[in-house]
């Protein structure tokens, strides 16, 4: 990584806490100029009733207090690094080289988890070494204050072209995985679509679908300040890149 601001548990010496032999699960938070909301986000986190959680927050370099507020939870934090990047996706990727865990969730800044959305997810995985993936459904949360459960339907044409229907906010991936499967930067909001595509026609068996709420997601984020045709051009882009042809697109 280029020169970046920092700081967290991790720069002085302190260790995420071992826990009866859990899993290490790495939480990794993206933001660019997201005071209004990475508070909400953090808060959620710290939450959880699962132990043990290393927190780790990747900034693009805001101007708009968002430090402020990483320097606030300084000591409950365990990472935080600010400094430019060439996108989320970049970002994402960075998040990931500085994770430890066995297992990584990615949680943005205007979007939070469910308090118990961790321990759910571990206790879904258990003992099952062939996993990989954990997801589960989201709460979409409008700006009138109403909201709907997304449930995850892994199958049809959504997934191949249009849209995901697989929930990446409430993803969970093991670390191992990562390691070999990341994210395409050249995507300015389909690389998290790129990416589940992809590991979806490797192995379906390596999914692992929780029943349940795991995050709540705002609309409004990122996603929605990119026009239509640039988002059908990403979609042509994802197929064209995962070999899927005319009849892919139409079918699922």
């Amino acid at each position: 990584m280029n020169a970046q601001l920092q700081g967290g548990k991790r720069l002085q010496g302190r260790a995420p806490s071992a826990n009866d032999g859990r899993p290490l699960v790495s939480i990794v938070t993206v933001v660019f100029n997201g005071a209004t909301t990475l508070e909400r986000t953090i808060r959620s986190v710290l939450a959880q009733t699962y132990a043990p959680i290393e927190y780790i927050i990747v900034d693009g370099g805001s101007t708009d207090g968002t430090l402020d507020i990483l320097r606030r939870y300084e000591d409950r934090i365990d990472l935080w690094v600010s400094g430019k990047d060439k996108g989320i996706y970049d970002a994402m990727n960075k998040g990931i080289d500085l994770c430890t865990g066995e297992w990584i969730g990615m949680i943005n800044a205007d979007d939070w988890y469910t308090a118990d959305a961790v321990d759910r997810v571990m206790q879904a995985v258990g003992p099952d070494q062939h996993i990989n993936i954990v997801h589960g459904d989201i709460l979409i949360e409008y700006p009138n204050g109403t909201s709907k459960i997304k449930h995850a339907k892994p199958s049809g044409f959504l997934l191949t072209y249009w849209e995901m229907v697989l929930n990446h906010p409430s993803f969970f991936v093991r670390r191992a995985y990562y390691k070999d499967h990341r994210f395409n930067i050249g995507f300015r909001v389909g690389g998290d679509h790129h990416w589940t595509l992809r590991a979806w026609l490797e192995d379906q068996r390596m999914f692992r679908y929780v029943a349940q709420p795991i995050a709540h997601f705002s609309v409004g984020g990122a996603s929605a300040t990119i026009p239509l045709s640039r988002s059908l051009k990403e979609g042509d882009a994802i197929c064209r890149d995962l070999g899927l042809g005319p009849t892919h697109r139409l079918l699922g």
